[in-house]
């Protein structure tokens, strides 16, 4: 099997849907006057999950030839890939349910708000598995891969929700200050574990020694600095840090003046932020793939 672009981009959209209902179930209790926020995490999240899985069946030519493939996916219980899929259908019809209700203004059932959220877990976890279960390639066989991609769902998700949010309504993002702070965080948190599993992972094998060394100076050390490191993470990490710190001077402005505080900021540093964390959680998935190197077998 072939893990090109297009499975990056399917892992990529699976994570930032999933990622993206969960910011929007936080919102609606944390938040629940940042109607614009929670609208549009929970309008984007089926919608890119639909487009994910357009990508993935439109790579998967073998299965358009013979359905009975997409069939055996719901069949096979010894399969990740039969688990996954309960997992995106469940998260799905959860996922669509929520947003429908957005739509017609009704009030969201909260069990099965709460079973969108397992769900949504289970499928950005599933992001990492998925790849993660294939023993030939170090890079992927490690138990840090779905808990990075956990986190980096998380992160998207936000990022993905807020850049809407801050489009549709500039002031509403400023309003949503732990949200940001979870942001950081979780960017934070990616760095980590990156680094970690690279270390990690490098002393296991002479494969995975050359994955590594491929991303850190080798074919793919320029987009893993530049892209991911720099634009992805570290960018965002020092623009939301100065966003808090300004959104910290304002709340201490007067009461009645708040709300006029957080109106008056700009909407470039959250394009900023958001954008570049979409960026980086994208070719992080692509790297992920790119320089994966499989054990030789003699």
């Amino acid at each position: 099997m072939v893990w090109g672009t297009t499975i990056a981009a399917y892992l990529f959209l699976a994570g930032l849907s999933a990622g993206a209902f969960l910011t929007s179930s936080y919102i609606s209790r944390k938040y629940p006057k940042a109607v614009t926020v929670r609208m549009t995490g929970r309008f984007i999240s089926p919608v890119l999950m639909g487009i994910g899985l357009l990508l993935l069946i439109v790579d998967a030519e073998a299965g358009l030839k013979n359905p009975l493939r997409f069939i055996y996916l719901f069949t096979n219980f010894s399969s990740v890939m039969t688990i996954g899929t309960y997992f995106i259908s469940f998260f799905m019809l959860a996922g669509f349910y929520v947003a429908l209700m957005e739509l017609l203004k009704k009030d969201v059932n909260k069990w099965i708000e709460y079973i969108g959220v397992v769900f949504a877990i289970g499928t950005a976890m599933y992001t990492g598995f998925l790849i993660g279960v294939i023993g030939t390639v170090p890079l992927w066989n490690t138990a840090i891969l779905p808990i990075l991609f956990v986190v980096s769902a998380l992160s998207t998700g936000i990022a993905g929700t807020l850049l809407v949010s801050g489009i549709v309504n500039k002031q509403v993002v400023h309003l949503v200050t732990s949200v940001k702070k979870i942001h950081l965080s979780l960017l934070a948190v990616e760095v980590f574990l990156i680094f970690t599993m690279f270390l990690i992972t490098s002393t296991s094998n002479e494969a995975a020694a050359e994955s590594v060394a491929s991303l850190v100076y080798g074919e793919y050390s320029m987009i893993f600095w530049i892209v991911l490191v720099a634009v992805g993470l570290l960018l965002p990490i020092i623009v939301e840090s100065l966003e808090l710190i300004n959104d910290r001077k304002m709340s201490q402005t007067n009461e009645g003046l708040q709300v006029a505080a957080a109106g008056s900021h700009s909407i470039v540093g959250t394009l900023v932020t958001e954008m570049s964390v979409l960026i980086g959680g994208f070719t992080l998935r692509f790297l992920i793939l790119a320089a994966a190197v499989p054990i030789a077998f003699l």
